[in-house]
Formats: structure tokens, sequence, C-alpha cells
């Protein structure tokens, strides 16, 4: 069952780190709301799952924590963990809700696509770790692959996986991650909420309505944070002025664009610079 469009995939990294947990570390239940990957990559550790008693984890077991998936992890005495934990966000798979995987319980049995994966998580660290350059863009390419072998474990695992989403909310699903491809192919231009409507014979308040409660913001504010994250991969990479860099991801005035920067980020653009262009 394919469950991912190649136009609308686009997974966003949020965190990836890979500690070494030492003997009688004991975290706090908790959850998120975005999805996180994390890999047993060496020793052995205990997981709470929700209200599941505890279960002893070893090297090689891959985790996948949804949105609201309560757990913690502990260290008995005289043992120790490394786990490589990745928090993700802007997933998109047919028919389920975004940010939203279909496995059944939180410990995946990925069967013959287990090695794949872990094979991934050691290129992702060592990625990390090496920081060489465009590594994470690299990051990017070998979680994408990561993701799809997930997904054929979890298919092969359960061949008959039924969507989430009732019709109405696939197609609601559909509008919503177009909106997402457009604007992140066409932040560039002039796009007004009444544009992005018009082109899909929607009224704006309903795609507004429909865009937050999938993402939790309006569609304009998405674009805006589009616009600014290119804006600050520019600034660090590209021998651009700020007035240029405004231009070249939107903005008419260089001034609206430092101001909505540092609302953002927490720093004007002149502080993202490179030293060789102050």
């Amino acid at each position: 069952m394919n469950l991912v469009n190649p136009r609308t995939f686009n997974p966003e990294i949020i965190y990836l780190f890979d500690p070494w947990t030492q003997s009688e570390s004991h975290g706090d239940m908790h959850h998120h709301d975005f999805l996180e990957i994390s890999i047993l990559l060496e020793g052995e550790s205990n997981y709470h799952f929700n209200q599941e008693p505890a279960k002893k984890i070893r090297a090689g077991s891959v985790m996948l924590f949804n949105p609201g998936v309560d757990h913690c992890e502990f260290q008995l005495p005289g043992t120790r963990s490394h786990q490589l934990h990745i928090g993700l966000k802007n997933i998109s798979l047919e028919g389920f809700t975004r940010n939203v995987f279909p496995n059944k319980h939180p410990l995946l049995d990925l069967g013959q696509y287990h090695h794949q994966v872990l094979e991934k998580a050691w290129q992702l660290v060592k990625e990390s770790n090496e920081e060489r350059d465009e590594f994470q863009l690299i990051q990017k390419a070998l979680l994408i692959e990561m993701l799809v072998y997930i997904l054929r474990g979890l298919n092969d695992e359960d061949s008959n996986v039924v969507p989430y989403l009732s019709k109405s909310q696939q197609r609601q699903q559909k509008i919503v991650n177009y909106t997402i491809y457009y604007l992140e192919n066409h932040y560039k231009e002039e796009i007004t909420l009444e544009k992005l409507a018009q082109d899909q014979f929607l009224s704006p308040t309903y795609l507004s309505k429909i865009f937050k409660e999938a993402t939790g913001m309006s569609p304009i504010n998405y674009l805006i944070e589009i616009r600014l994250k290119r804006a600050k991969d520019m600034l660090k990479n590209d021998q651009l002025t700020i007035k240029e860099v405004a231009s070249a991801v939107g903005y008419q005035d260089a001034y609206h664009f430092s101001k909505s920067f540092k609302k953002l980020y927490g720093i004007s653009p002149s502080g993202i610079l490179p030293k060789f262009k102050h």
C-alpha cells in the first residue's frame, strides 16, 4: 500500500542527537506534539510506553512515538545505552493525520527491513558527528530512506493497514498537502490567501480553517516561516546583502523582512551574517 506522495513528502528534522545514557539515569514520562524516532544503537535500556509495564530494550531496537504517546526511559544499575533520537514534523502520509505513522505499538518489528533502518541510523550518526559540507542535506536524504524502510516493514507486518481518516478528512488532507507543496515551491512570488483558495475552487475561510487545523497556523503564516527559513540559510551560506536576501525570498521591503526575521528567531538578520560579510 503506497502511503507517500513524492511531491508532498518533505519531512523536517527538529532535532537529531545520539547521547550515551549512564547507569541509574531516569527520565520523566512525557510525550510530544510531533513524531519521534528512538533507536537503541548500543547497550540496553528500559522504557515505559503509555500505561504498559516497563520493558527492557536491547541494542538494535527501533521505536517510533506518534504525537501524544507517553514514554520514558531509565537505566538500571550497571547498564548504559547509546541511542539516536530524531524529532520530525511535516510528515504527510496518504489517509493519515499529519505527523502520524501507521504503527500500532511504539516498539517496531520491521522484519527484513530492520537491518536497513539500523544502517541508516549509523550513517546519520556519522554525518552528525563529522558535520562535513552539506551534512544536513545528507541527513535529510538518509532520513527519507529510513522512513521508507520503516513503512515497508510496517506494511509487511500488517498488510491491511486502514487509513485513520474518513473520506472527507482525506480530501481535506489533500487540500492541505497541495497548499504546502505550492507554498514551498512558489514562496518567492506574491501570494495571498484569496489566490490560494481560488486556485483550488475553495473559499478563503474554509481553506484557512482546515489548514490551521492540520498545521497549527494559517497558510500565510506558514508562507512567512518558509520564507524566513530560506532566508536564514541564505544569510549563513551566500554572499548576499540583507536587502538581496529579502528580495530573493519574496519581501519587497527589507525593513519589514528584518522585523519579521527578528520576531521569529529572536535575532536580527545581521546577527546571522558570517563575519566576512559585516
